[in-house]
């Protein structure tokens, strides 16, 4: 069909007081964002990945265990994975993690890929998927952008925003999706993900991107060899820094804690807390 629904929502969520009191307050996506730095062990995760690499074959890296705890933190906090829409929160039918990738050796170009249902795909085919995607990318045949990248090549500056804002309103608030937009469906999912550790970089917060409408963004940095304390005895871990960028008109402190306790417990015990679809 040439005019689609862009993404599959549930029915829209009754809302307490305070949340409507934040979705009233803040105008749009640079005005509620907060910040989060998150610490985490990342041996369990390193020799979990061994293991799947060894059994499967796949090359498996940080950045697809990532997006794959991810994908499960958001399947047991479904409240996070909302769109807003005309001032209500519109739950997501499926949970979708898009991974921003480097199109050029040099990193002056970016693009990404979005793994639909990745809270259903196992770690070795979410590898699989983004190896295979992010390949093509840097290959220049990846056209899921293409049409998009292309507009606004022909656009003027002046009117880039403007442009930007009618294809933002199209596709969420409207919820209507067509080829002729340069886009796929759901092109950007519930949370984005990126790997500044590739750069160099211990640490880093990125910032909300308004036209994907996506409330989350996690960043992670390179990991380390650190100093710390367990069972009463000092050690060394291998540890992994994020910085987590989220909206606060969707996540509040409560939540955040939430998500943040269930990410250490699958960095802390992958083979336990994945072990469904492993």
């Amino acid at each position: 069909m040439w005019i689609q629904k862009n993404i599959d929502y549930g029915k829209k969520l009754r809302l307490s007081s305070w949340r409507r009191i934040a979705l009233g307050t803040w105008r749009g996506y640079g005005d509620p964002t907060i910040y989060g730095l998150l610490e985490l062990d990342v041996g369990p995760a390193l020799e979990y990945m061994k293991e799947i690499e060894t059994r499967t074959g796949k090359r498996i890296t940080i950045t697809h265990f990532m997006g794959k705890a991810v994908a499960e933190v958001l399947k047991r906090h479904p409240e996070i994975n909302c769109v807003i829409r005309f001032g209500s929160l519109h739950p997501r039918s499926s949970i979708d993690v898009f991974f921003m990738v480097a199109s050029d050796s040099v990193g002056e170009d970016l693009s990404g890929l979005c793994v639909h249902d990745a809270d259903r795909k196992s770690l070795a085919e979410i590898s699989d998927e983004v190896n295979q995607r992010s390949q093509r990318i840097r290959e220049k045949k990846d056209t899921s952008y293409k049409g998009m990248k292309s507009i606004f090549t022909q656009v003027p500056n002046f009117m880039s925003t403007l442009v930007m804002k009618v294809v933002e309103f199209i596709l969420y608030s409207l919820n209507l999706w067509s080829p002729a937009l340069g886009l796929p469906r759901k092109a950007f999912g519930s949370v984005m993900v990126t790997n500044v550790g590739s750069l160099g970089l211990d640490v880093a917060w990125g910032a909300l991107v308004p036209f994907a409408r996506s409330p989350m963004l996690v960043t992670m940095g390179s990991y380390q060899e650190m100093p710390a304390v367990k069972n009463g005895q000092l050690t060394i871990i291998q540890q992994l820094r994020l910085g987590v960028t989220i909206d606060h008109r969707v996540v509040d402190g409560v939540q955040a804690s939430h998500m943040s306790k269930t990410l250490k417990k699958i960095f802390a015990d992958p083979a336990k807390e994945l072990v469904h679809r492993s």
